[in-house]
């Protein structure tokens, strides 16, 4: 007799060609069910994310296959890839089953068999279970998750796989004696439930439960892309056409096309097809309105709601549009397609189709004030699994709102109108900005055109009074270290980052214009900055539109300086206790952590790191134009204020002008003693000492 550890497929299953009408009926569902949002996400505009494929490629098996991004967080991500490696385990196993049953290769037999298709199985399944009641206690404990009925349906059917899963197998061990049954302990557990019934019961009862089990699987394979299933496969195709724009960098309009017609997202087909898609792939996690500094102070913003709103617009207005689309296409064929805005207008809709589609999606589908809410930080984005991309939208929205219906806060008019007179925020004298450097013998570009680095203060560098200290500071340990560098001087302008980020192109679009001019007639190829928003604007967005610059914050700088001995490091620890506030710019958006903190202990600090730090810090709510808005319900500088504070620091220590201003103000309500400091600053008191 033959020993080999194997078992029958399909025991006590007759018909089992049935299973296989109902698989391509179900299969037939999905691609039905997935054509439709297809359809869908064909109404926005045309983007290319197919190309390079190499590098999208390696992006989806690094972050979407094996997890990399969903493992960061401990919990409900560990919980996921537990789940998600069961899967592919069962699937695995099921699929070289279905090998041996179709293809005649014997496959489930000897150590095989005994330990992958009984014990790791088994224990995969286990694994699926469990996890799988954590994700339902979890949304049944969080009610910010907002989990819907679906929600619950999903997760019950997959649990209600496994365990039928589990009750066959016991059914079969108990009634074949199995030999091997120890190699399924999960399944020989259940065994022991049906040791009262007889043989006759045992098979009637495995049948009809075999069929329910299979048909319970198949439905929610058929369902699969009308439920939350669909990111199964939205996932790793949104990590594939994740955006391989350097960061933060946002798409060019180009204010000299004469065939422009609108400008940002005021409609939903305004939005790019992968914009659409984002809403659809978003799985509601709720990382990102975990981490949105605006959604932790009460802000009406929350980085998923505005997917799930996108997404409910896409349900309602999507298939209007694409009605009246194929219809034109159809009345003309072969002409090139009208705008659709002509299209919608002229459409002959329903009273309720006609109300769908004369709204506009700031302020109607998505609240204005959740969209000025946003300080374009970023750290949605960091942290969402899927790469969505949730801050470029808001900007859109933000543009249309700006550039066609002159619709934003009060307090944007000022600043829109002293950049585009004076080049500057705060409307102070073009003619002024070089007033910082007096007394310092520091030469324009004018005076030494054949400078190695051009030093670009910024409008903070250069017309606020905390700043000027900063850019003094650091003008210090150039000469010191004796860098070759010059300044515009009053031939600088703002970079325009902040209204472009406002939704103001036009205003972006002249200033950097003018720059790029300016920095091109001087041949300028180097430029220091201390501003980590300048430095998004002039290495990131001035390439856009022709302006090619090697940019290097002066944390980095200045960390190489003092590895290279040309300047003074002082003792470690001499610097006292202190805590860094890693800008968003700075860090998310350059991925610049270490220099920063070499400067700091350069300068004798003794580090201590806040819980929100690194790539996962803390807003301090003055980016994308919220530097000059009032700002509702509680301040973000606050919040980041007794984070900083929570670590009891001595000095708490920034490296960019916005985060200077707003921590400073923000911790002054809570100990007014405490200081607040540019990394520059400290490191020329080191250098001070020292001489």
């Amino acid at each position: 007799m033959d020993q080999t550890p194997t078992r029958e497929i399909l025991w006590n299953i007759s018909h089992s060609w049935i299973m296989y009408l109902v698989l391509i009926g179900a299969l037939a569902a999905a691609v039905a069910f997935f054509v439709r949002r297809w359809r869908l996400w064909s109404i926005g505009q045309p983007e290319d994310r197919r190309s390079p494929w190499r590098q999208r490629l390696g992006g989806a098996l690094r972050d979407a296959v094996l997890q990399r991004r969903v493992a960061r967080r401990s919990g409900a991500g560990a919980v996921h890839v537990v789940l998600y490696g069961a899967m592919i385990v069962m699937l695995a196993a099921t699929a070289l089953i279905a090998l041996q049953v179709d293809g005649g290769v014997p496959l489930v037999r000897g150590d095989a068999y005994l330990y992958f298709f009984s014990l790791a199985v088994d224990l995969a399944g286990a694994a699926f279970c469990v996890a799988l009641v954590a994700c339902i206690v979890r949304r049944a404990v969080r009610p910010d998750l907002d989990s819907t009925a679906a929600d619950y349906a999903v997760l019950a059917g997959l649990l209600l796989i496994g365990l039928t899963g589990f009750v066959l197998e016991g059914l079969r061990i108990e009634a074949t004696d199995d030999p091997w049954r120890a190699f399924s302990p999960v399944g020989n557990a259940f065994a022991a439930l049906f040791g009262g019934l007889d043989l006759s019961q045992i098979k009637a009862l495995h049948a009809g439960l075999w069929w329910f089990h299979m048909v319970l699987a198949l439905g929610l394979i058929a369902l699969l892309t009308a439920t939350k299933l669909v990111h199964i496969l939205l996932v790793p195709a949104a990590v594939y056409c994740r955006s391989l724009a350097p960061k933060g960098q946002l798409p060019f309009i180009d204010m000299e096309d004469e065939n422009l017609l609108t400008l940002g997202a005021g409609h939903l087909e305004d939005l790019t097809w992968k914009d659409l898609f984002d809403t659809q792939a978003c799985i509601r996690c709720n990382r990102c309105q975990e981490v949105c500094p605006a959604s932790a102070t009460a802000k009406p913003l929350s980085p998923r709601r505005l997917m799930e709103r996108l997404g409910d617009e896409l349900e309602q207005r999507g298939p209007i549009v694409r009605r009246v689309q194929r219809e034109a296409a159809a009345e003309s064929p072969g002409e090139p397609p009208r705008p659709v805005f002509e299209l919608l207008e002229e459409a002959p809709l329903s009273e309720a189709e006609r109300a769908v589609i004369d709204r506009t999606l700031a302020g109607t589908v998505i609240e204005a004030e959740a969209l000025w809410s946003c300080t374009t930080c970023g750290a949605c984005m960091e942290v969402c699994p899927a790469f969505l991309e949730h801050t470029p939208k808001i900007v859109k929205m933000r543009t249309y709102q700006v550039s066609i219906e002159s619709a934003f806060p009060r307090e944007l008019q000022s600043v829109f109108r002293h950049l585009e007179t004076n080049g500057n925020p705060w409307g102070l004298g073009w003619q002024t900005r070089q007033k910082w450097a007096e007394g310092l013998e520091v030469p324009t570009l004018a005076e030494h055109p054949s400078a190695e680095y051009l030093y670009w203060p910024g409008c903070s560098g250069a017309f606020d009074s905390r700043n000027r200290k900063v850019s003094r500071a650091l003008v210090q340990l150039l000469k010191k270290a004796g860098v070759d560098f010059a300044i515009l001087g009053n031939e600088e302008k703002c970079c325009g980052d902040a209204a472009r980020r406002a939704g103001n192109e036009m205003a972006y679009f002249m200033l950097a214009a003018e720059n790029i001019a300016t920095l091109n007639t001087y041949g300028v190829k180097k430029i220091i900055v201390q501003c980590p928003h300048c430095a998004q604007a002039l290495e990131r967005d001035y390439p856009q539109m022709g302006g090619h610059f090697e940019v290097i914050h002066h944390s980095v700088l200045l960390a190489r300086l003092v590895d290279e001995g040309r300047l003074t490091a002082a003792a470690s620890g001499a610097g006292g206790r202190a805590t860094f506030h890693d800008s968003c710019y700075l860090g998310r958006y350059q991925d610049v952590y270490d220099a920063p903190r070499a400067v700091a202990r350069a300068a004798g600090a003794s580090l201590v790191e806040m819980e929100r730090c690194r790539e996962n810090s803390f807003c301090c709510g003055a980016g994308g134009g919220r530097m000059w808005m009032e700002e509702s319900a509680s301040r973000i500088n606050d919040e980041r204020a007794r984070q900083a504070l929570a670590c009891d620091p001595e000095t708490v220590l920034t490296s960019c002008p916005f985060c200077l201003t707003m921590l400073s103000d923000g911790i002054v309500p809570y100990d007014e003693n405490m200081p607040v400091k540019d990394i520059a600053e400290v490191l020329a008191e080191v250098q001070s000492d020292g001489q």
